[in-house]
């Protein structure tokens, strides 16, 4: 529940409105943030590079119990995320996450979580990714690795390998002989 701390959480804009949605906000004192990825579009006559939405129709913003009616009244937000009628608090500690990845430039795919089965809990032990703390997904490649955004229906995930995660907490499911060492 939003109390009167900024505290971040994430909307739900307009199709195609999100970068003009975070600046509208900007524009009116909000911390905003809205992950973008370089990718290649093809024009009729040439290949561009652009920056999109890493995730389509959601921006986050940082704001307090106070501001949900100014922020879900602005030009271009749908609404906020909610859990029963209260707006879904996501830690700092996974937008940090999702800074830390979008500044590798690490190839990121976003994916909903309902289509993955979760696996054992992970830490990264080394790289540019130390100490970042997300799920290995076991029904993929061996190393792929995600970080959950609470209060959303997705995950965030990149290749990692495997030979560089340390195992926090084990899932009941996961196979024996995963961490085993080839």
């Amino acid at each position: 529940m939003l109390n009167d701390t900024h505290q971040w959480v994430a909307l739900y804009t307009n199709s195609r409105a999100e970068k003009k949605t975070a600046q509208t906000l900007e524009a009116a004192g909000y911390e905003v943030y809205l992950p973008l990825k370089h990718t290649r579009r093809q024009w009729s006559d040439r290949w561009k590079s652009v920056e999109v939405p890493l995730i389509n129709s959601y921006i986050f913003a940082k704001i307090r119990a106070r501001d949900v009616t100014p922020v879900r009244n602005s030009a271009g937000v749908v609404t906020i995320v909610s859990w029963h009628g209260k707006p879904a608090i996501i830690p700092d500690k996974e937008i940090n996450a999702i800074k830390r990845l979008m500044d590798a430039e690490a190839e990121v795919h976003v994916r909903n979580s309902t289509q993955l089965k979760r696996g054992a809990k992970v830490r990264i032990a080394e790289g540019p990714f130390t100490n970042m703390e997300g799920m290995l997904i076991r029904d993929c490649e061996d190393g792929n690795f995600c970080v959950s955004i609470s209060g959303l229906d997705f995950v965030l995930v990149t290749a990692i390998e495997s030979s560089i995660l340390e195992l926090i907490e084990e899932n009941p499911d996961t196979p024996k002989g995963l961490w085993e060492k080839e």
